[in-house]
């Protein structure tokens, strides 16, 4: 892959979107390679495309759930813009093989990837590119070579709205929770946040967050991915389950308890909130 700026593909194909950055940490790179055991990181707040937090949410929502290997990865160059005012973000795409497929769905519209090339998190800069920090989640890895990763996965058909840049056909992650290390085939062991750990380690850490409180990971931890496959097997996706991409926008307006004569004031001339509230959904999906 080029190593061309990626960032808007990048944050979209993990199922990610980050929409503010915390203080920097002390941390100075300008070869990318700090040691991943010890890495500090500057803090993200994100948003996810999915539910992802619980084994249900992963056979309704994902496609297929994957163990992957980190093999390789490039550091994207930042824009322009940002190496002259000297601040910024690059972001990475990782490189992962598959190791073992844990779990299909059997409407899967593809199948599984032998290789994914994962856009994964990766560095701000302020006073000049020399001065990287890396950006990540507490509770997400950043996916970092020669690790093992567990990733439930959907495919996201190609989409071509009019207007927007086309985004291509791509495998995309669901939520921060449906990403889990899985070195040696353990559930949460290795690494996570920037830092190395063992399952034993993270289980019986205080911090909610680490422990995976309340996800599929946390429920998991410390057994083997043949634990996690057979789970799946047995779970029922959600009987109702949200179409995330289909659902109209006019019902949030309706929650929100706006008068229906004032949303008819803006909309287009013969069109009522009804109208919109039983249109079909634009078709945005490339021909």
């Amino acid at each position: 892959m080029a190593n061309i700026s990626k960032r808007a593909w990048m944050w979209s194909a993990a199922g990610v979107s980050v929409t503010a950055v915390a203080a920097t940490v002390g941390f100075t790179s300008a070869t990318h390679e700090p040691d991943p055991s010890e890495m500090p990181l500057t803090n993200a707040s994100a948003s996810y495309r999915r539910p992802g937090q619980t084994a249900q949410d992963w056979v309704t929502y994902a496609d297929h759930v994957v163990l992957f290997r980190a093999v390789d990865e490039v550091v994207h160059d930042p824009e322009p813009i940002e190496v002259e005012r000297g601040e910024g973000m690059v972001g990475r795409t990782v490189t992962l093989e598959t190791q073992r497929v844990l779990w299909s769905s059997e409407d899967a519209p593809q199948p599984p990837p032998e290789v994914y090339e994962y856009p994964a998190f990766g560095f701000v800069f302020s006073d000049g590119v020399e001065n990287m920090n890396p950006v990540g989640t507490q509770d997400e890895p950043r996916i970092q070579v020669g690790h093992d990763y567990v990733i439930a996965i959907d495919w996201e058909e190609a989409r071509c709205t009019e207007g927007d840049v086309p985004q291509p056909a791509m495998w995309m992650g669901l939520d921060n929770s449906s990403v889990v290390p899985a070195d040696a085939g353990v559930v949460g062991n290795g690494e996570s946040g920037g830092q190395v750990s063992s399952a034993q380690a993270r289980r019986n850490s205080p911090e909610p967050l680490l422990r995976g409180e309340g996800t599929f990971e946390g429920q998991m931890m410390g057994y083997t991915v043949g634990s996690l496959a057979r789970e799946l097997a047995r779970t029922k996706p959600h009987p109702n389950p949200r179409n995330y991409d289909a659902t109209p926008q006019a019902p949030a307006l309706a929650q929100e308890q706006v008068p229906e004569s004032e949303m008819d004031e803006a909309l287009p001339e013969g069109v009522t909130a009804q109208d919109l509230l039983e249109a079909t959904p634009e078709d945005t999906t490339c021909p």
